[in-house]
């Protein structure tokens, strides 16, 4: 039974964090990843909706190109280098959340489901860690609504989302949040016909009225 002064379980942007600044005062930490290290951030979110929504920011900048004082400009799409792209910045960022860099810093990664016991007592698969604290930094994931038919399609969500190949040309996206407008603008300025529904009054709804309200009209 190994005995830790932290315990965090999920080792996404909130939990690396978590287990840095805990090692980096000396603390014997255990960080728990049931998936991919550095969770949604860097796989399905932060890194891969920007790299694909700066393609897309190319691509409106280039159809407006003579408001911004260029005579002549245009543009050929290749979807399957766009796509390679988004998983070549993954890549490149995926070494400063790997388990090697962790492990260099003194923290024990460990890879599985976590259990918790009781308030001091975490199970991964055969082994029991103790511990003074547990810090859970287990994130989300995609809500899948139940509507009809929707498990007899093959759709997507904002996980397999980027093992697109070919661009889909008609595209609906569920939710109004900032993931579905994200995805909403990029395939839209992609050249996809996107329809966008959000089951609330407005997209955004825990922004700004105003800011909501011009993303919109955008």
């Amino acid at each position: 039974m190994e005995k830790y002064n932290v315990a965090v379980i999920g080792a996404g942007s909130g939990g690396l964090v978590s287990a840095y600044i805990c090692a980096a005062v000396k603390a014997r930490v255990v960080l728990i990843e049931k998936d991919k290290m550095g969770g949604d951030c860097l796989n399905y979110g932060c890194v891969p909706s920007k790299a694909l929504i700066r393609t897309s920011r190319l691509i409106a900048d280039i159809k407006r190109h003579r408001e911004l004082g260029v005579a002549s400009a245009s543009y050929e799409l290749d979807f399957a280098q766009v796509m390679d792209r988004v998983r070549e910045k993954i890549e490149k960022i995926a070494p400063h959340d790997s388990v090697e860099r962790y492990t260099s810093l003194g923290v024990d990664c460990q890879q599985g489901h976590a259990e918790i016991v009781d308030p001091h007592t975490v199970r991964v698969g055969e082994k029991i860690f103790r511990t003074k604290n547990i810090i859970l930094a287990m994130g989300a994931s995609p809500f899948v609504p139940p509507i009809k038919g929707l498990d007899q399609v093959d759709f997507l969500t904002s996980e397999n989302l980027w093992e697109l190949k070919e661009q889909p040309r008609r595209l609906i996206v569920l939710g109004g949040g900032p993931i579905g407008c994200e995805l909403t603008q990029a395939f839209a300025r992609l050249g996809s016909e996107v329809c966008q529904v959000e089951m609330l009054p407005a997209i955004l709804p825990r922004e700004d009225s105003d800011v909501a309200e011009l993303i919109a009209g955008r």
